[in-house]
């Protein structure tokens, strides 16, 4: 290895420097150790990504390529933190070294692969192989007993509707799941091992220290409880579309949401959509009709991007990446500037529209901390889990939704959601809480379980069960026992802790931005824009400093913590809703506006002939003085007789003809409906005259043919 001789050099040097150095030079060996440290870090984070790549796309013995990468590089960590303990020996990092003292931490600490060899081998053998197996699998059940794909089986599932072909489509993906037994007693307690090698005393501890907040899961805990409240209502509302009121309040199964483990429900939106749901419609059919699927959907995430003024895009991303795989969308990443690939799948649908938005900005995230000077591959790279690093492109999503982006992406004219704005926004949180409010929840049930195993506060006997009657207590959820295993977060041992608060915190970036508007209607994408430093200046800073100290430089606040009102301010509109719809009141009225639909481009042009044509004909037959438009029927006198009056009205209205543009919004149009009854009533009175007329003359005719018999008789 290149760091082997690297190491002799600087050994060399230090000898010949003992008993003559100064702490000028002793920070000077320092930094280069940790220099060349850093540079081998590359090397095998090139390594690791070019074997992930090739094991991504199928290729020939990329499991086991990537298996041996990967053992490599939990070995050379272990070896590397040895080595820079040692050359910290004797040495007392300046405290004003800020930079240094952060390197050194994260090198002294690196999480997981302090583990002994074997048990770091066990831990990643058993994660990339149930991956490789859960991704490449041909036997999912898509229904019409046809066997699949992961892809075919995620798109079949989202269309299904018999309950019985959900719950085979869900039992034959458990099928391809990993042994709970092989976890529970060989990977989950690897967890313990893994806290005491980073010196701290429990999992909690170590977790909270991983994602450099402290208290992280007792703030978590927090959270939730202001969350939850929300969270029953949402669950209240889907049970009692889907199964009815008797329902209500009990355990859902998990195959009715289209879900494989409970963590999202976007698949059953079209179940819960309120009354008038336009915007959802509409925003689908230009989704498909733009296909913004795949490598659609990740030009138009970086159009939204560009836009902030956050940069351009690296063109080598189309060509690299891969748009025909499976969703959620992978991000591999070389550690190095501009080398960041996409792994996604090409289907059409609003939620992967959004995920496109979140993985793009992610992209953006790591390429802007690349090109920081102050950033080396640990800076960058840092086996942290930062809530920042979600949040942001977790914000950038949010925006996607909003109206002035849907406007400028041809997906929703903002005309015609300015017509009932509120109601839209209602739709579009509601397709957002879909999301959102079940991750939050199954992210920390996850984390709380596996603490309650590793505590022993589960008995013995009961653990191999004990998951699907946790789910079910805390999430009021009916899942198996075994659907946890499919997240890679808990096959690798990871927290979801950083990905809860990063959660938390979008809303409150979202909350801050939308604030110093001066109302609901203005620009949010333009207003980010122009005020998009404190963003760029968060993602320059890397892992340089811990993410919560710069939460306030975040927000432009004095806060300095993560807040649940950013969250629930957001959903307001939907709280509402779904209180009238679970206690509906007596009285209800529908606000909602019907918008004006503007005719289409090809009737605009024949109304504009018809008009140019009438306009010309009447110019050409009316004379200026408008009493001389007056035709005489012949029938005037005779409505006169009556006691009928007669209008101009229609003259007018040939003459001056009234267009919706040039009326003040003060003055409302005429109805044409209107003129169309009173031009019927007139046709009626003139028949109902002159039928009185008729029969007036042929009553007169009568007496004059008696008075000449009686006068013939006479005679």
């Amino acid at each position: 290895m290149r760091l082997s001789a690297s190491l002799l050099c600087i050994y060399f040097y230090a000898l010949l420097s003992s008993g003559t150095s100064s702490s000028g030079d002793d920070r000077r060996w320092l930094v280069a150790l940790v220099d060349l440290v850093e540079l081998d870090y590359v090397d095998h984070c090139e390594q690791r990504a070019t074997a992930t790549w090739n094991e991504l796309i199928g290729g020939n013995k990329g499991l086991s390529t990537k298996l041996e990468r990967d053992k490599a590089f939990g070995i050379f960590s272990k070896h590397q933190t040895t080595e820079v303990r040692k050359g910290l020996s004797g040495y007392t990092l300046a405290a004003n070294d800020d930079v240094l003292k952060r390197k050194v931490k994260l090198l002294l600490q690196p999480g997981d692969t302090l583990l002994e060899p074997e048990q770091w081998i066990k831990l990643v053998t058993f994660g990339n192989t149930a991956l490789h197996r859960i991704r490449f699998a041909t036997d999912y059940d898509c229904g019409n007993n046809r066997s699949c794909t992961l892809r075919e089986l995620q798109s079949s599932l989202a269309r299904q509707q018999d309950e019985e072909t959900l719950i085979s489509m869900k039992k034959s993906w458990e099928q391809n799941l990993p042994d709970m037994t092989e976890y529970l007693e060989q990977i989950l307690p690897l967890l313990r091992n893994a806290s005491k090698e980073n010196e701290h005393e429990s999992v909690e501890d170590y977790w909270n220290f991983l994602v450099e907040y402290e208290g992280a899961l007792l703030k978590a805990r927090e959270l939730w409880d202001n969350i939850k409240p929300l969270y029953i209502k949402l669950h209240k509302y889907v049970s009692l579309r889907l199964k009815g009121s008797d329902a209500v309040g009990n355990p859902l199964p998990v195959h009715l949401l289209k879900s494989l483990n409970g963590d999202d429900w976007s698949n059953i939106i079209e179940s819960l959509l309120p009354q008038h749901p336009a915007i959802y419609q509409k925003v689908q059919a230009n989704l498909q009709l733009k296909d913004l699927g795949g490598i659609n959907a990740f030009k138009a995430a970086f159009n939204l991007i560009e836009e902030l003024k956050l940069g351009e895009l690296e063109a080598d991303l189309w060509t690299d990446s891969i748009f025909n795989s499976t969703c959620p969308p992978v991000l591999l990443d070389w550690c190095k500037p501009n080398k960041v690939r996409i792994v996604s799948c090409k289907d059409v649908s609003l939620v992967n529209y959004v995920d496109a938005h979140e993985a793009a900005m992610k992209m953006k995230y790591k390429e802007i901390a690349a090109v920081h000077s102050n950033n080396t591959y640990i800076l960058r790279e840092a086996p942290r889990y930062s809530a920042t690093f979600e949040a942001i492109p977790g914000f950038i999503s949010l925006l996607a939704l909003n109206p002035h982006a849907l406007n400028r992406s041809g997906l929703f004219p903002l005309d015609v959601f300015s017509y009932n704005a509120n109601h839209h926004r209602l739709v579009l949180q509601l397709i957002t809480a879909l999301q959102d409010l079940p991750k939050l929840n199954f992210y920390l049930a996850a984390d709380e379980w596996r603490l309650k195993v590793l505590m022993g506060l589960i008995p013995y006997s009961k653990i191999p069960s004990s998951w699907s009657e946790f789910r079910k207590e805390f999430s009021l959820l009916e899942t198996s026992d075994i659907d946890l295993l499919g997240d890679p977060y808990i096959l690798f041992n990871k927290p979801f802790i950083g990905k809860f608060m990063g959660l938390i915190l979008k809303y409150q970036i979202y909350h801050s931005f939308a604030d110093e508007l001066i109302s609901d209607e203005h620009d949010l994408v333009n207003h980010v824009s122009e005020n998009n430093e404190r963003i760029s200046n968060t993602m320059m800073q890397g892992f340089g400093r811990p993410w919560p100290e710069m939460i306030s430089e975040l927000l432009a606040t004095r806060e300095n913590g993560l807040e649940f009102t950013g969250l629930t301010d957001y959903y307001r509109l939907l709280d509402d809703y779904l209180d009238r719809q679970l206690d509906p009141p007596k009285e209800s009225s529908d606000d909602y506006i019907e918008p004006v639909t503007e005719p289409s481009p090809e009737e605009n042009e024949i109304i504009e002939i018809s008009r140019e044509k009438t306009e010309a004909t009447i110019k050409d037959e009316t004379h200026e003085d408008l009493l001389e438009n007056v035709i005489d029927t012949g029938i005037d006198d005779l409505l006169a007789k009556f006691g009928a009056e007669t209008s101009t009205v229609g003259v007018l209205e040939i003459k001056n003809p009234v267009h919706s543009g040039d009326q003040s919004k003060d003055v409302k149009e005429a109805s044409y409906n209107t003129y169309w009854w009173i031009g019927i009533a007139v046709v009626l009175a003139i028949i109902v005259i002159l039928i009185a007329i008729i029969a007036r003359k042929r009553h007169n005719h009568r007496k004059q043919l008696e008075r000449q018999r009686r006068d013939n008789t006479h005679a």
